[in-house]
């Protein structure tokens, strides 16, 4: 970088952080001798009247508002009297808005019940723009995971349950947004995954534990399909996953998860290696309380299986604690950590075709121990209905380990970040936040030496109301990535968007930007291996760099039913893959241009008064490497998926069924034969106050199939699993 660049990146840099305080200060002023009230009550289910946890309840054209604790309850605290337009939202529910006068010194009790529809499109969401938004106008393709489809289908880890979103696909360990990451063992993710909007990748291998967090400590799953990078920078160069986590509760709860199950014999006799019976077991606590101004979770997990397959044992353990301060001054400071444990065995291919289930001799027994810790604290203040800052720290160290029996050469991967963002609404119309971002790596091992790096990059985003019916998005964003002693990445990332409503109940969306993404530490320089397989360096990497742009619409036909399709384009430069030699020697190295084009459709139905709600997704994808025009490796052309539930009285029975296409091309073993995923899971389950009882069938007709070169899906198994909340 040239002086002249440098002198003009710090007077950007100076001048934001001008802009920013001026701000500040002028809010400062008009906020005095303003009289203030508080706003509480609970969001109900309108016809069951059980409480909604998480839902958004908020004021029209500010930032004041709050989610719902695990008893439906809410509070608004300093809110300026006046007349004011009070909103409530869920997924899955329709939303409802009350005008209220408020007078000073003088509690507003409210209390919402809201009704079940296909699809809320009016629910809150922050990662598309990040600040609070209505998914219905969201310029982006957004998907809302919520904890109520976690819990109907009992998943163990946040991957299994990012599966049922439309476009998300799992190849092995990695999952791909659009197939933007194939497959890789080495890492090198191309979705930026966040934990409450705070980065929790890897600094080593750039790539994200899945194990960090319980499943059932999460509130919702935000996901971001495209150009995500003028947000949140390298690595979100396919989409982005933001889960946010349960928030503490105003009232005494404590809650658990009980699972245990059995694996089944395998369908082929010759694949039966043992006269053991296959386990698994999983239990999951938490409690939660408010103590004067502090609100107070912990939660802890033990998640234990033999496996289905020799050298499938693991075990892990979970913890995770969250303190929300309501400091003076309508200001409150999040406290969180959440730590994981895990040894397990490792299984890296088959011995043979005829004994899928078995790994070579020699790496009989082989395992590895994995820990995670991720910590943070962010402050935010109000400054008035119409201006807010928050600043975060936060801290991320990570051993994930390596495909390799050699995690004992490797130390924990370290990483710092910062962050300063103010959002301000200077007109109803106009919604800006911008800020800036700091993150510094420092990883070190004997097959890549010590490793250090930092990155300092502004941000703006803005959004603009044309109309009730139109509005418009826009940000940029400057990322520099510093490898220390080698070299200098950057890159502007620009992004465009809008929504427009024509008619009720229709909304067209479009989005254009750019991406971006450094090399990880272990694609330039891991020199390790076994007997099976090798990684080489490759320090000359360059950064990869992609143009994305979707086009779709949102279409609800009444409470009933909603469907959307979008259309897809994503075109890369030097894209990051690894490649292999006769030898089994793998390398990383830049693909000039590729391509992923495709389109997207997913559909919400709820009948016989909400007694029968059935979803349904399908993707096609075309992933071409333009130089030869081959078929990227390990991207499925369709992937789709089917699930219908019907409720009756206290008993609710359902489907799941997962499809993926025969991959084209893999790199590894491209001779040996393949099939597609056709996976079937079945559950029944029985609401008895206050426990929930399901019995699960995963891979009900025990159909056999690979998650990756030479490594079976999970055989059939029965998993019967109670949770309750007191």
């Amino acid at each position: 970088m040239t002086n002249n660049s440098t002198f003009s990146f710090r007077s950007l840099v100076l001048f934001s952080l001008l802009v920013m305080l001026s701000l500040l200060a002028a809010s400062q002023l008009s906020a005095q001798d303003q009289d203030y009230t508080s706003i509480t009550g609970r969001v109900l289910n309108a016809k069951t009247s059980e409480p909604l946890a998480g839902a958004n309840v908020f004021i029209r054209d500010t930032f004041l508002g709050a989610s719902t604790d695990a008893d439906g309850r809410f509070k608004i605290p300093r809110v300026p009297v006046g007349d004011v337009i009070l909103k409530a939202s869920y997924i899955g529910y329709e939303s409802i808005t009350k005008k209220l006068s408020l007078v000073p010194e003088n509690t507003k009790q409210v209390n919402f019940e809201l009704s079940p529809v296909a699809i809320q499109t009016e629910q809150v969401i922050v990662t598309g723009s990040r600040q609070p938004e209505e998914l219905a106008s969201a310029a982006s393709s957004v998907n809302v995971l919520d904890r109520k489809a976690i819990q109907r289908r009992n998943e163990f880890t946040i991957d299994e349950a990012l599966q049922s979103v439309p476009g998300v696909t799992m190849v092995g360990e990695n999952v791909n947004i659009r197939g933007g990451s194939g497959y890789n063992r080495l890492g090198g993710n191309r979705t930026l995954v966040l934990l409450d909007e705070v980065p929790i990748m890897t600094s080593d291998m750039g790539n994200a534990n899945w194990n960090i967090l319980p499943v059932t400590e999460v509130e919702h799953i935000e996901v971001l399909k495209g150009a995500a990078s003028s947000l949140y920078g390298s690595g979100a160069v396919s989409g982005v996953v933001n889960i946010i986590s349960k928030k503490p509760s105003q009232k005494s709860s404590l809650s658990f998860r009980h699972a245990s199950g059995v694996y089944d014999e395998p369908s082929v006799p010759e694949w039966d290696w043992t006269n053991k019976i296959l386990h698994l077991h999983r239990t999951d606590l938490s409690y939660s309380n408010t103590y004067g101004p502090v609100g107070v979770r912990v939660a802890f997990s033990h998640h234990q299986s033999t496996g289905d397959r020799q050298n499938g044992w693991f075990r892990r353990w979970y913890m995770t604690g969250k303190a929300v301060a309501q400091l003076s001054g309508q200001s409150t400071l999040t406290l969180f950590s959440t730590y994981s444990s895990e040894e397990r065995e490792l299984f890296l291919q088959w011995r043979e075709q005829d004994q899928a289930l078995e790994v070579p001799k020699p790496a009989v027994g082989d395992q590895v121990a994995l820990d995670g810790f991720v910590g943070y604290a962010v402050y935010h203040k109000l400054f008035s209905p119409t201006l807010s800052t928050k600043a975060r720290v936060s801290y991320n160290q990570q051993l994930v380990g390596m495909p390799f029996n050699i995690t004992g050469a490797f130390t924990p991967a370290i990483g710092l970040s910062g962050e300063w963002q103010v959002n301000w609404k200077p007109h109803p119309q106009h919604s800006l936040s911008g800020g800036m971002n700091y993150k510094y790596d420092t990883v070190e091992s004997k097959f890549y030496g010590n490793q250090n790096a930092h990155g300092l990059s502004p941000f703006i985003h803005e959004i603009w109301k044309l109309s009730d019916v139109v509005q418009l998005n826009a940000g940029l964003r400057y990322d520099n990535y510093i490898l220390v002693g080698d070299s200098l990445e950057t890159q502007w990332s620009p992004r465009f968007g809008f929504s427009y409503q024509p008619v009720n109940g229709t909304v067209l969306h479009g989005s254009a930007g750019r991406g971006f993404r450094a090399a990880t530490v272990v694609e330039r320089f891991i020199d390790a291996g076994s007997q099976d397989f090798r990684a080489k360096p490759n320090p000359t990497l360059r950064p990869e760099r992609s143009s994305l742009f979707d086009l779709g619409v949102r279409q609800s036909i009444g409470k009933t039913m909603y469907a959307e399709v979008t259309g897809f384009y994503n075109f890369y430069t030097d894209l990051i893959e690894p490649t292999l030699s006769t030898d089994l020697t793998a390398r990383f190295v830049n693909k000039p241009k590729a391509r992923i084009r495709g389109i997207e459709a997913q559909w919400r139905w709820r009948l016989w008064n909400d007694r029968l709600s059935l979803f349904a997704s399908a993707t096609y994808m075309d992933p071409e490497e333009i130089e030869n025009g081959k078929t990227l490796p390990y991207r499925p052309r369709w992937t789709g998926y089917l699930s219908p539930t019907f409720s009756f009285a206290d008993f609710n029975i359902g489907a799941d069924y997962r499809y993926m296409s025969r991959l084209d091309r893999v790199s590894i073993y491209p001779n040996d034969e393949r099939v597609s995923t056709k996976v079937l899971d079945l559950r029944l389950g029985y609401k008895w106050q206050p426990l929930n009882v399901q019995f699960i069938i995963r891979n009900a007709l025990n159909y056999n199939y690979t998650i990756s070169e030479r490594v079976l899906g999970k055989i059939r198994h029965f998993i019967l699993s109670v949770r309750g909340s007191f």
